[in-house]
């Protein structure tokens, strides 16, 4: 007996959660507004899917109802996918889909006649309901849809659905330039989508945009692509933005040796300096530059004006090191060439001896400052121990250092004779 009653009371909550849903937008906002997402979409999907209900039978075109039964629905669907309640996002696998779709069809009825659809209370006018314009509606979808790509990118760390949300946000907000920087800043890289990134970040700067990450990580993802005539356009725009930004010219710099155009890469240096904004490592890419052009009196005054600004610019002395013992190289190489036996070339290679002997104790000084800055460095030790070795057969005092120094790299495991 006691089941047959539970029985009865049973059947009337079946009956009333089986009763026929209706067409009623006033319903279906109502449930939207009490967080009734579940119910206010199924209001809604029943009110749009009813012929009765959306179209003038009469006229044959749309009903009165129903571009804002369109636009309803765009809300109700966008409220379920910006949700943090799981049981609402699961109503929908493709809610934004659904959501633009229905905005969409919303505009194509309206033409711009329409102010906006919905109301809601206002604080600012003590409370009371008044209607919010479509912009504002915009506004209020885009952040909540932000909202939700923030989330998965600082507490998900899901990327790829950080970037897909914050281009949901976009749609409500296509001028937003913040969202745009952001997206193509952070978002778009973390998620490797570099060509949207690319595409929102020249967007961005179309539109107005002055932030300098973003043109650094507008050069980093064209650089990283090897488009580098691109990066140079945006190289260029970013000097003329930040003319006392000096990352941006050693970007043009790098870009510019990487494309082989080492004039131009130096006639850039050179016009920074100047201007009279020049740094250490100004000078030092203008000595490196100048190196590689073969241009040594550059390269040497270079590195040495480097050394002015930072007197343990430890790059510039190796490079003044390498380059001096390099033309020991080259002296040697040419008295090595002298094979005669008159007094002509024995004197010339005499002369080449004593030059030797000059240009190795110009090199020494280099040496023994690496030495002094990076005393455990290979190329460093193995570099000053043949200087010590060639200056041997100037002054045997040199002996002495030499193996002192053998000693030192033998106890860091280093081969040596």
């Amino acid at each position: 007996m006691k089941k047959l009653v539970a029985l009865l009371f049973l059947v009337p909550s079946l009956a009333m959660a089986q009763k026929e849903i209706k067409p009623n937008l006033s319903k279906a906002e109502g449930a939207w507004k009490s967080n009734k997402l579940d119910e206010a979409k199924a209001i809604i999907d029943v009110s749009v899917a009813s012929q009765e209900f959306m179209v003038d039978a009469k006229k044959g075109g749309p009903s009165k109802n129903a571009a804002k039964a369109w636009y309803l629905k765009g809300v109700i669907y966008a409220a379920m996918d910006t949700t943090t309640n799981a049981k609402f996002q699961a109503l929908s696998t493709n809610a934004f889909d659904e959501s633009k779709a229905a905005f969409e069809k919303s505009k194509e009825i309206d033409q711009g006649k329409s102010k906006g659809f919905i109301k809601l209370p206002d604080a600012a006018v003590g409370g009371f309901e008044r209607e919010f314009s479509i912009p504002e509606v915009n506004d209020a979808l885009g952040n909540a849809y932000f909202n939700r790509s923030l989330r998965f990118y600082e507490e998900d760390r899901d990327y790829i659905k950080a970037f897909t949300y914050i281009k949901y946000s976009m749609y409500f907000a296509p001028t937003d330039t913040f969202k745009m920087r952001i997206a193509g800043t952070y978002f778009g890289p973390a998620a490797k989508e570099y060509a949207q990134s690319i595409e929102l970040l020249e967007a961005y700067l179309m539109g107005g945009g002055t932030m300098k990450e973003a043109y650094q990580q507008l050069i980093a993802l064209y650089s990283t692509q090897k488009k580098n005539d691109e990066a140079l356009v945006v190289i260029r725009k970013a000097k003329e933005k930040y003319p006392d930004e000096t990352e941006f010219s050693q970007s043009e710099i790098a870009i510019l040796y990487d494309m082989g155009r080492l004039p131009e890469a130096r006639a850039s240096i050179e016009k920074k300096i100047a201007s009279g904004g020049a740094d250490r490592s100004i000078y030092y890419n203008l000595g490196f530059i100048c190196n590689k052009m073969k241009d040594m009196d550059c390269a040497k005054k270079a590195f040495n004006d480097a050394i002015k600004i930072d007197k343990d610019d430890f790059d510039s002395y190796a490079m003044l090191a390498e380059i001096s013992y390099k033309e020991v190289g080259e002296l040697r190489r040419e008295r090595g060439a002298i094979t005669g036996s008159n007094d002509a070339d024995l004197k010339k290679r005499k002369e080449l001896f004593t030059k030797i002997g000059d240009k190795l104790r110009e090199s020494l000084p280099y040496w023994e400052k690496c030495y002094q800055l990076k005393n455990t460095e290979e190329n460093v030790l193995y570099g000053l121990l043949s200087v010590y070795g060639d200056l041997y057969a100037y002054d045997e005092s040199y002996g002495q250092k030499m193996e002192t120094l053998k000693k030192k790299m033998k106890g860091m495991g280093l081969e040596v004779d």
